[in-house]
């Protein structure tokens, strides 16, 4: 079973297990996630339920379920710090849901994805998982909270948990249809659309990327090896790329000559109005801080304990996320 099962993550996951022989229920409430995404060649690649996680109805789809993936939650940053409780809500109360589902049903493991933003405070890098986090973004900290949760369902109930935190992950199928969509995706839809790429501060901030299929290679791991158990791994390929350096290797590979456009990087969350409302407003330098910062993971302990590394290079990957991407602009 995957929550969020039609959006980017879930929906290649659920084609990569499928493909593997296995049943494959897919579970979304289309908030963020595109039906278009759980058809492979035309052909389903699981059943698809619409749901909200956070329904007591929930349960009713655990019943045949060996292996959970929980993937679904609001991720977008400024929509988390904008719409605060529904964000809690759906991130936290939806995750307890599932949690409950999962231990009152015949459920193996449950594979929770968390995020790499958990590290935001970070300053030391590589970060590794055994690492003290406190963020301070709604989006990090439900997912810290959620991460505490599933250590607990391991703790009392002896339910298996695993936690993902997963790095920026680009590759097909990723959304760029939204307004906002991530960078990756983002980039490749502007050059081949001939217009330029608005790019926030100089370009030159570092982060740390990761290909879907190296990513769901590790969560067939995450699913399947005993040393997954009550564990976190950070999704991660342990190199990192500026923003400059993404752009000029799509451009080389489009043979495109368009030039981004720079901008403030205070001025990246502008798109949503309410965070500059009322008589406390948002902090912008804490904008700067998030769009500027510097991010790389540490993938020793999946290394160690998996015997998982991200093999795909950047330009292989994006050269793959290109030529999907011009088959869905045709």
């Amino acid at each position: 079973m995957i929550t969020g099962g039609a959006g980017f993550v879930g929906s290649n996951l659920g084609h990569t297990l499928n493909k593997k022989g296995y049943d494959v229920l897919l579970l979304d409430d289309l908030s963020f996630g595109h039906l278009d995404n759980i058809k492979k060649n035309g052909k389903a690649i699981g059943t698809f339920k619409k749901i909200d996680i956070r329904t007591s109805e929930l349960k009713d789809h655990f019943s045949d379920a060996d292996f959970v993936f929980h993937l679904a939650g609001i991720s977008t940053l400024p929509i988390c710090q904008s719409e605060p409780v529904n964000s809690i809500d759906v991130n936290v109360t939806g995750t307890v849901n599932v949690l409950e589902a999962a231990r009152k049903s015949k459920v193996k493991r449950v594979i929770f994805a968390s995020t790499a933003g958990v590290y935001e405070n970070n300053t030391k890098f590589p970060c590794e998982e055994e690492d003290l986090t406190e963020p301070s973004l709604t989006y990090t900290l439900t997912k810290s909270f959620c991460e505490k949760l599933c250590k607990s369902y391991f703790k009392l109930y002896g339910l298996e948990t695993c936690v993902t935190r997963y790095n920026n992950v680009y590759g097909p199928n990723q959304d760029i249809k939204r307004i906002s969509p991530p960078f990756v995706a983002y980039v490749i839809r502007e050059v081949l659309q001939n217009k330029q790429p608005v790019f926030h501060s100089d370009g030159n901030q570092q982060r740390d990327y990761v290909y879907i299929d190296d990513v769901n290679e590790l969560n067939f791991r995450c699913m399947t090896n005993p040393n997954a158990i009550n564990q976190i791994f950070n999704v991660s390929s342990g190199k990192v790329f500026s923003v400059n350096e993404i752009y000029l290797i799509i451009a080389s590979l489009l043979n495109s000559k368009i030039k981004p456009i720079f901008r403030n990087s205070q001025s990246f969350w502008d798109k949503y109005p309410s965070l500059f409302k009322g008589s406390h407003v948002i902090n912008k330098k804490w904008i700067e801080k998030e769009v500027d910062k510097f991010a790389l993971s540490s993938t020793e302990k999946a290394e160690k304990l998996l015997n998982w590394k991200a093999t795909t290079s950047m330009e292989d990957g994006l050269k793959q996320t290109i030529e999907f991407t011009q088959k869905l602009l045709k």
